[in-house]
């Protein structure tokens, strides 16, 4: 059974980008967190369902970074215009292999191209009919180091990094801003997840952000905090205990849409959240 990577506050960077290298890894990463299509868990229900809502408006091309094994992809590919590009990067060769074969597999069927980073400055500017038939969302994955990004400046709408950024200490964290914030257009939208303040153990600590916190730092690298969706609500995990052990997909969806519509704006209110994703505008 593989373990989850453990990352400190004093860990280099370079140590995340090698955490997901293990074949086997990358292979069991979606059955072990629940994140295959097939699985009920309210945890990712909750996730999808505040992306959606953070990219409802975005009809730009969109960035993923550490897509992983593509499992929020998947479940993102018809948000905004039917020709908008999506792209994933990640420096784990196993998980991109992951990725293209669940995005090749998925039902939608996807247009897949999986090419080297270098190759992508040629791609970013053309029509998206160039990779596949127009009625599939182009999907490209990338190898590359998400601190720096082969992309040009202002290339993307959006930017999401989930299970990735929240890892990281400060200071790699304000790596990351600023790489995201030079390929991300005027106004465009950095999406994470991050730790609130729920129980964690001492080596997540540096990672622990309040919505304080979380606000001058994004602050300080040119973002404007914009909105928290919250996705570690007590009430709705022992709600949706029985429905999950049942396998009904249908009663969790619903308590994850209590979470994004009705929980997530009092956590908001009061400046306090467990955790869950954070949405930014980029205002210079």
């Amino acid at each position: 059974m593989s373990k989850e990577p453990t990352f400190n506050s004093i860990d280099p960077k370079e140590k995340l980008k090698l955490a997901y290298q293990d074949v086997q890894v990358a292979k069991s990463y979606d059955a072990e967190r629940d994140f295959r299509d097939t699985d009920v868990s309210l945890h990712y229900e909750t996730e999808i369902i505040g992306l959606r809502q953070a990219l409802k408006e975005v009809n730009g091309p969109i960035l993923e970074v550490a897509i992983g094994t593509g499992r929020l992809c998947r479940r993102l590919r018809d948000i905004g215009p039917p020709d908008m590009c999506y792209v994933g990067l990640d420096v784990s060769l196993p998980m991109l292999n992951e990725a293209r074969k669940s995005l090749k597999e998925n039902p939608c069927q996807a247009s897949c191209r999986f090419v080297m980073a270098n190759l992508f400055a040629k791609l970013i500017g053309e029509s998206a009919d160039s990779f596949g038939a127009p009625q599939t969302r182009p999907v490209h994955l990338i190898r590359a180091d998400a601190f720096q990004m082969p992309f040009p400046n202002e290339s993307f709408h959006a930017v999401i990094g989930f299970r990735f950024i929240k890892h990281l200490s400060p200071s790699n964290r304000r790596l990351i801003y600023r790489e995201v914030n030079r390929v991300l257009i005027k106004d465009g939208s950095l999406i994470f997840d991050f730790y609130g303040w729920r129980r964690r153990t001492k080596s997540q600590e540096g990672s622990r952000l309040t919505p304080v916190t979380l606000r001058a730092e994004l602050e300080e690298s040119g973002f404007k905090l914009t909105r928290i969706y919250g996705t570690r609500h007590l009430l709705p995990a022992l709600l949706s205990s029985p429905f999950r052990a049942l396998r009904f997909k249908a009663p969790v969806r619903a308590l994850g849409l209590l979470e994004i519509k009705i929980l997530s704006p009092l956590d908001e209110l009061f400046d306090r959240s467990r955790g869950g994703i954070a949405v930014a505008k980029k205002i210079k």
